[in-house]
């Protein structure tokens, strides 16, 4: 499934969840924290981060770009440690 899409419509709406997701997203949650460990997510972001700024046939080719790419995958991070502080609290 396609998940980028500039349909205005669609514009800030979840594409990929399920309708059992949306009422639930702690389900993706989960799931997710169950298919990877927080090193791993670290290491995985790393790498996709490295490739896109140090490659030759990376995406970024001006320092903007790259501070962009930058600041995103710094949001990413803290976005999925926070997801994982939760799944964690839950626990118990």
């Amino acid at each position: 499934m396609r998940t980028y899409n500039k349909h205005p419509q669609w514009y800030n709406e979840p594409l990929r969840l399920s309708d059992q997701q949306k009422q639930d997203p702690g389900l993706v949650i989960d799931d997710f924290f169950e298919c990877y460990h927080l090193n791993e997510v670290r290491e995985i972001l790393w790498n996709w981060l490295v490739e896109v700024i140090c490659s030759p046939h990376g995406i970024s080719s001006n320092p903007l770009e790259r501070s962009n790419h930058i600041y995103f995958y710094e949001k990413i991070e803290l976005l999925i440690e926070a997801a994982y502080s939760i799944k964690e609290k839950e626990r118990g």
